[in-house]
């Protein structure tokens, strides 16, 4: 009895730590006298595009440029910053994630890349957790959702556009939430600027169920990019 009172007490205590863990992120914007982002409410407004199953993975033409995968490998936080295409692992055995650069100017600017894009996967792995989305059952030939997010000279995030459905709404506007909440950057380096003054960031996400201890509530495996115009 004494020896089962004792493991009782060490799973309860492993428990709770893992519940600490799981805690939010801080917002991400507080000051509400700043610009707050244009989140796009009606995803129906965006004209959708057709999906080919032979190459789930392509790219409509409006970003085709920037959003090209060359180079599928893993490699650590230092090559990741350099070469676009090259995937960092950030997530774990249960929840297995991926990051990554997509184009030569997000490499060029990859510290400043590799903070909006870690701030954005914290936040789709607290909200993939949560009752509501971890129910989701994705179909199997769901798109990447991509979204151009447009922030102010400041680093204040203006503007969010969908560019590409995902095929399902939920995760759609998964992506958008996460991206009006984690987009942001004090001090963005001035040579990162688009051609208008602004910062414009192309952000790729693909979704797909990974396991389910009961058939109704999932983890997934979430692969996040980003590129810079």
């Amino acid at each position: 009895m004494k020896w089962f009172f004792r493991a009782s007490i060490l799973a309860a205590a492993i428990s709770l730590a893992g519940c600490a863990s799981d805690d939010k992120p801080p917002p991400a914007n507080p000051d509400p006298g700043q610009p707050q982002a244009k989140l796009l409410s009606n995803l129906n407004a965006v004209s959708a595009t057709p999906v080919d199953p032979l190459a789930i993975d392509s790219v409509p033409a409006p970003g085709e440029g920037l959003l090209r995968d060359d180079a599928p490998a893993t490699a650590g936080p230092r090559t990741y910053e350099a070469d676009p295409g090259v995937s960092r692992e950030v997530g774990n055995e249960r929840n297995p994630g991926t990051v990554r650069l997509l184009n030569g100017k997000a490499a060029q600017f990859g510290s400043f890349c590799a903070v909006i894009l870690d701030r954005v996967y914290a936040r789709l792995s607290v909200a993939e957790k949560s009752d509501e989305f971890s129910e989701t059952k994705l179909p199997t030939e769901i798109k990447p959702v991509i979204v151009t997010a447009i922030m102010d000279k400041q680093g204040k995030l203006t503007e969010l556009i969908l560019e590409q459905h995902s095929g399902k709404a939920k995760v759609d506007k998964l992506m958008l939430e996460v991206c009006k909440k984690g987009i942001w950057y004090e001090n963005p380096p001035v040579g990162a600027l688009s051609d208008d003054g602004t910062y414009k960031l192309t952000l790729k996400l693909k979704l797909e169920n990974y396991a389910s201890l009961d058939e109704h509530h999932w983890t997934f495996v979430t692969d996040l990019a980003l590129g810079l115009s």
